[in-house]
């Protein structure tokens, strides 16, 4: 070996990072001798209790959220098509409201 000392150093600072990469449910894995001496070295941190607070608001139960880019089977609210009457009339009742802010904003257009 030509270089022991760049040797160590890139040995010690693998197993430094090897520790910061455990984390605390990989108990059984190849690297949790590692763990506890990172954390004595200062290089990796053991996670945080919750607070009690944040205890008691967990149910235990999953949560059940909506998927996303899922349309509801049943959206509450039923939409009815315009006629083209309709839909020019809300088109100029849009622009008129638009030019009315516009002329108070002061703009020119």
């Amino acid at each position: 070996m030509r270089h022991p000392i760049k040797f160590s150093i890139f040995v010690f600072g693998s197993l430094c990072l090897a520790g910061c990469a455990t984390s605390g449910h990989d108990e059984q894995g190849p690297l949790s001798a590692i763990k506890p001496l990172a954390v004595w070295a200062g290089f990796a941190t053991e996670p945080q209790q919750a607070a009690d607070f944040v205890k008691e608001s967990r149910t235990g139960k999953p949560l059940d959220y909506q998927p996303v880019g899922v349309t509801p089977a049943d959206p509450k609210k039923k939409l009815k098509k315009l006629t083209p009457e309709q839909l020019k009339a809300l088109e100029d009742d849009l622009e008129a409201t638009r030019l009315k802010n516009a002329a108070a904003a002061g703009a020119s257009q």
